[in-house]
């Protein structure tokens, strides 16, 4: 399998992860008269790595053997699209991941191509605007309508989860979770309310669970930390500690990532202008700096509350070394005192 590409990617494809929840998850998607015609044996996962390499950059895709009632097999190709607007290739796209599905099922040799299993694409979408592109590529041809009917199209379903009421999501608990936190994911907000129904549901401990925190901390872009403390203390109160800790490793993770991304680029930029091998080194080690000391001061605000401007600006004046020393304490310390006591 791929390594997920962004925090959606990663959400959905944990969210599949489990043949059980995966198959709750594509009954309730598919239409009754195609759910009538599967079998109750659960889909079994099939690598899909070799349908496009590139897919893993603007989308999550999941592809499923699956048994009918007659005893044939068939396969279910679910992608998760997770771009902000529909993009109008999508039906041209499906066709040729299709193609390159039955390519691999027909045989190096193709001596199987005679008996290719059906292939169900199933496109489910969360971005914010309505989805306004044809299901199929027959409704892309220009020219005499007439011609249509004679030409072969493959449609694919469409699910788009921001029109489908919260309640509505799924019959089943996690499910609707997860689904709740990719619909509200590309808007970059959600209500208190929300957030804690989403928290609700998920089982304790689990992957899932810290998937989805994963997922909130990423994307949810006007969560405060008084916002988070609040959530968890109405979602799961006896578990405070541990998900502010959890909440804490995750800005902690990301203010490294963030800092090493914004040196490597302020450094190219200052080396490149002045021409300077040392513009790029004090530019590196600057934006590492600026990167370790925001995640220090999330950390704290999390766990101790507001931080002031002075301990804000010596936070900025540290070398990197001090920072990630402070910043392991910051994670488990009893106070504030306790993170600079020397």
């Amino acid at each position: 399998m791929t390594t997920p590409g962004t925090p959606h990617d990663a959400l959905f494809k944990c969210l599949v992860e489990d043949p059980e929840r995966a198959g709750v998850l594509i009954r309730e998607q598919l239409p009754a008269d195609i759910i009538e015609m599967l079998s109750d044996a659960p889909p079994v996962p099939v690598d899909a790595t070799f349908i496009d390499g590139r897919l893993r950059e603007t989308r999550g895709d999941r592809l499923f053997e699956v048994r009918l009632k007659d005893g044939a097999q068939a396969l279910i190709y679910v992608i998760m699209e997770h771009k902000s607007t529909p993009d109008p290739r999508t039906p041209i796209q499906m066709l040729g991941y299709m193609a390159r599905i039955w390519d691999r099922y027909a045989g190096p040799g193709g001596d199987k191509a005679h008996a290719l299993p059906p292939i169900i694409p199933l496109v489910i979408y969360h971005g914010r605007s309505p989805w306004t592109v044809a299901t199929s590529v027959q409704d892309c041809l220009e020219g005499d309508l007439h011609l249509r009917p004679e030409l072969a199209g493959f449609r694919y379903l469409l699910r788009d989860i921001g029109r489908i009421d919260d309640d509505r999501l799924s019959r089943r608990t996690d499910l609707r979770s997860v689904l709740l936190a990719l619909k509200y994911g590309p808007r970059e907000t959600a209500s208190d309310e929300i957030l804690i129904g989403i928290l609700t549901d998920l089982p304790n401990g689990s992957l899932l669970e810290q998937q989805v925190i994963h997922y909130i901390l990423s994307v949810f872009k006007t969560l405060t930390i008084d916002m988070w403390r609040d959530i968890v203390i109405a979602a799961k109160p006896d578990r405070e500690g541990e998900m502010v800790s959890l909440a804490a490793q995750e800005w902690f993770n990301q203010g490294l990532r963030e800092g090493e991304l914004r040196g490597t680029a302020l450094g190219e930029a200052r080396g490149e202008a002045r021409g300077e091998a040392r513009g790029e080194a004090r530019g590196e080690a600057r934006g590492e700096i600026r990167g370790l000391a925001e995640a220090l001061t999330q950390i704290l605000e999390t766990r101790f509350g507001p931080v002031d401007t002075a301990l804000r600006k010596s936070l900025n004046q540290m070398p990197a070394e001090t920072l990630r020393r402070l910043l392991a304490r910051a994670i488990s310390a009893s106070s504030l005192d306790a993170v600079f006591d020397d």
